[in-house]
C-alpha cells in the first residue's frame, strides 16, 4: 500500500514538472509555437515542500543528463574536478587516455570520499581512510589488508561510474542513472549545433567562483529574455568590459536544466553558469571562466572578476526577490485553500 502511495506521488510529482518544463521549452524552441496568453496554477507547496524536493532529486537529477563542466577544464592527464549536483558529489578526471570520466566521490570501501579537495591533478586517487587507490579510469589498483582475501576481486570494486558525454564544444554531460541504455545526451530544444561548436574544446579555463541564494531553483527556468541578457542593459555593470555592438553581440547557450554559457563577441573570454540545486529554498551559483584559445593572452585580474561577481550577485539578489514574492503569494493561497496562481514570465509580456 506504501509503495502505491509513493509511486502515486512521483507520477504526479513528474506530470506537473514536465508540465512546467514544457512551458519552458515552448518559448525557448525556435520551432514550437508559444501561446500569446497563458496562466496555469502550481501544485501547493511547488516552491517549498521539502519532500517534492526531494523527489525532483530523483526523479530529474538523478536521470537526465545534466551539464557540468567543459573539457577546456582538464588540462593533464590527472586533473579532477568534484562538482556538486543537487547533493550528488561528482568526480571528474581526465585519464591518461585524454578522455574525461565522471564517478561518484565514495570509496568502494567505506564510502569515504575519494577527492577531499575541490580540484588537482594526480594520476592515483588514494582514499586516506584506509588506503584503497583508484587510477584515473577508476580501476582499483591497491587495497591495503584485501588482495590477499579468498574472493577478493579488485575487478568488481572500482570507482561507480557515471555516465559521461562531451559534446563538439567540448561542454561535458552528465547522467547518473543506473541504467546502461541511457539515450545519449542532446543539447536543449532550439540551440543551434553551430552555437555549441563555436566555443571548442581547445578553450582554457582562467578561474571560477561560487555564489549563493535563497530560492528554489525552479526560478532559473523562469528566466525572461531581459534577465537573461540584462548585461546589456546595465551600463555599469559588465557592459563597460564588454562594449555594445548590437543584438547579436550577446551570445547566450542553454543547457537544461540548470546550465546557460555566456560571452561576447570579440572578447577573449566567456563563462558558464551552472546552478546547484543544494535544498528546496536554497540554490549555489558556479560561475566558470575561459578563454577562446590557449593562446590568448588573458589574466583574470581584480577588476574583471570583481565585476563578474558583482553582476553574479545581482542576478542571485533578484532570484530571490522573485521567490520571496512567490513564497508569500504561495502561503497566502494556502491560507485560503487554494493554490495561488502562478503566471508565467511568457503570458506578462504578452499581456503589456
Amino acid at each position: 500500500m506504501i509503495s502505491l502511495i509513493i509511486l502515486g506521488t512521483t507520477s504526479v510529482l513528474i506530470t506537473s514538472i514536465l508540465l512546467h518544463f514544457w512551458r519552458y521549452l515552448q518559448r525557448h524552441s525556435t520551432s514550437v509555437p508559444v501561446p500569446e496568453h497563458g496562466i496555469f496554477d502550481l501544485p501547493d507547496g511547488w516552491w517549498s515542500d521539502q519532500a517534492r524536493f526531494q523527489l525532483e532529486r530523483r526523479a530529474i537529477f538523478s536521470q537526465r543528463w545534466i551539464c557540468v563542466s567543459h573539457r577546456g577544464r582538464f588540462g593533464s592527464p590527472g586533473d579532477y574536478v568534484v562538482y556538486d549536483v543537487a547533493g550528488f558529489r561528482i568526480l571528474m578526471v581526465l585519464g591518461k587516455d585524454m578522455v574525461v570520466r565522471s564517478f561518484h566521490n565514495v570509496c568502494r570501501h567505506r564510502a569515504f570520499p575519494v577527492a577531499r579537495k575541490q580540484s588537482g591533478s594526480v594520476t592515483v586517487l588514494g582514499c586516506r581512510y584506509h588506503g584503497w587507490s583508484y587510477n584515473t579510469e577508476g580501476k582499483l589498483t591497491k587495497a591495503p589488508y584485501f588482495d590477499h582475501l579468498p574472493g577478493f576481486d579488485r575487478s568488481l570494486n572500482s570507482l561507480f561510474e557515471i555516465h559521461t558525454e562531451q559534446d563538439n564544444g567540448g561542454f561535458l554531460h552528465v547522467n547518473m542513472s543506473r541504467d546502461e541504455g541511457v539515450p545519449a545526451a542532446t543539447v536543449s530544444t532550439g540551440l543551434e549545433k553551430e552555437k555549441v561548436e563555436r566555443f571548442g574544446r581547445d578553450s582554457e579555463f582562467v578561474g571560477s567562483f561560487e555564489c549563493s541564494g535563497k530560492f528554489n531553483w525552479k526560478i532559473i527556468l523562469d528566466q525572461s529574455d531581459a534577465t537573461l541578457h540584462s548585461t546589456a542593459a546595465n551600463p555599469t555593470s559588465l557592459a563597460r568590459w564588454f562594449p555594445v555592438e548590437g543584438p547579436s553581440s550577446i551570445g547566450q547557450l542553454s543547457f537544461f536544466p540548470l546550465t546557460t554559457v555566456h560571452t561576447r563577441l570579440s572578447q577573449p573570454f566567456w563563462y558558464q553558469l551552472t546552478y546547484d540545486p543544494v535544498a528546496v529554498d536554497q540554490t549555489t551559483l558556479r560561475c566558470d571562466i575561459y578563454v577562446h584559445s590557449p593562446q590568448v593572452s588573458f589574466k583574470l585580474d581584480g577588476s574583471v572578476k570583481d565585476s563578474l561577481e558583482k553582476e553574479i550577485q545581482q542576478k542571485l539578489l533578484g532570484f530571490e526577490h522573485q521567490y520571496k514574492q512567490l513564497i508569500t503569494a504561495e502561503e497566502k493561497g494556502i491560507a485560503n485553500g487554494e493554490i495561488a496562481p502562478r503566471k508565467t514570465a511568457h503570458s506578462e509580456d504578452a499581456n503589456k
